[in-house]
């Protein structure tokens, strides 16, 4: 005996839904013929009569009406699972978890999301924010998808890949003399109150070794952990700072405006994936939504200083 196949399943549900094998036939987009080859396919599977013709008509038999409840589930079943398909193919479901440093989860990461998934409500999204130093963690323990770090990783189960680079900016309170400028050299800021991130922030040696470069020191009056620190005490009126141009990205605060360098500093972004699982494809698409962002807002730092004011 042969199984019951879901052409069959379908016709024999149009005729019981409709009563009608032609008006199924015109449902099911076939032939009159067709509809009934496939009813009488389905009884043999079944091994017993579905309808009784005797009166002209097909009328369903008891044991029909009692199969149809199950095919009626079945086929419903079949629908959402279509339904699902199409909503994954067009990215508008799935489940997506990013962890990045900081300075990129506070302002651009989250508005590039909201943009992405705003008219895709079956769509999740999970932001974590970790330092460089422990996104790895979060993605060995399956905690995040792929990652955004400032260090590079090196661990076995793990892909890493250059992603962006950033520039680092000054900061300065809005109505410094500095802020005449249209680029700021580090010699500039010799002489005034500088605004550190902390020692434990990669930025610190790599701005620290572009002072050394032109034989002068960095001496920071304050040292913070996060440049939305920095930032603060800068738009309050105290000192200047150094921070990833990500800092201007977002707001506008008027106590602070932003300076490109005249000796460039950059910091490389690392894109961090498990080595032995795929991405889904709505992670991709957001993987590439944060990469032009980054792209286009270093453009706009590069060819338009007046947009830090």
């Amino acid at each position: 005996m042969a199984k019951a196949n879901i052409r069959q399943i379908e016709a024999f549900n149009a005729v019981m839904k409709i009563g009608s094998v032609t008006k199924a036939a015109e449902t099911l987009f076939v032939s009159q013929p067709a509809v009934t080859k496939l009813l009488k396919s389905f009884e043999e599977s079944c091994g017993f009569d579905l309808f009784s013709r005797s009166t002209g008509r097909l009328v369903p038999t008891p044991e029909a009406k009692q199969l149809y409840t199950e095919t009626h589930k079945l086929l419903a079943g079949v629908l959402r699972v279509e339904k699902t398909a199409r909503s994954i193919r067009n990215l508008e479901r799935g489940e997506v978890a990013l962890v990045a440093f900081p300075a990129i989860s506070m302002q651009l990461i989250p508005r590039e999301v909201a943009k992405l998934i705003k008219n895709r409500e079956g769509v999740n999204f999970t932001l974590l924010t970790r330092t460089s130093r422990s996104i790895e963690d979060a993605l060995v323990t399956r905690s995040a998808d792929f990652g955004l770090s400032l260090v590079p990783s090196d661990n076995p189960a793990l892909k890493c890949e250059k992603f962006a680079e950033l520039s680092m900016v000054c900061g300065m309170p809005s109505d410094h003399p500095l802020a005449d400028k249209s680029v700021v050299s580090l010699r500039d800021l010799q002489e005034v109150s500088l605004v550190a991130l902390g020692r434990d922030d990669l930025s610190f040696s790599i701005i620290s070794s572009a002072f050394s470069r032109l034989g002068i020191s960095m001496r920071p009056v304050a040292e913070v952990q996060m440049s939305e620190a920095a930032c603060a005490m800068v738009s309050a009126g105290y000192g200047v700072t150094i921070v990833s141009s990500l800092a201007s990205f977002g707001p506008w605060d008027k106590g602070i405006v932003f300076r490109p360098l005249l000796e460039p500093i950059k910091s490389t972004i690392w894109l961090v994936t498990p080595k032995f699982a795929e991405l889904s494809k709505i992670a991709v698409e957001l993987i590439e939504t944060v990469r032009i962002a980054i792209v286009q807002h270093e453009e706009r730092a590069r060819s338009l200083p007046e947009l830090y004011s």
